[in-house]
């Protein structure tokens, strides 16, 4: 996480799918832009810039719900 001056900053993707009351790890990259309102080619950039953590499993990308997951 960033912080400036003491002041935490979160990213707003991973802030709200923390908030999502559900008990999942992950979600697709097309269930991530359908809560943000992003399109899904955006998120997709998000996650090659770094900006967004994702994670690559049985030849899908998912998003995790807390950040800090790194892939295996």
């Amino acid at each position: 996480m960033n912080t400036t001056a003491g002041v935490e900053r979160t990213d707003p993707i991973a802030n709200l799918l923390s908030k999502v009351p559900d008990n999942r790890l992950t979600y697709s990259i097309k269930e991530v832009a359908a809560m943000t309102g992003l399109s899904q080619r955006t998120v997709l950039r998000r996650i090659a810039d770094g900006s967004l953590p994702a994670v690559r499993s049985h030849g899908r990308t998912l998003i995790p719900k807390q950040g800090g997951y790194e892939a295996a």
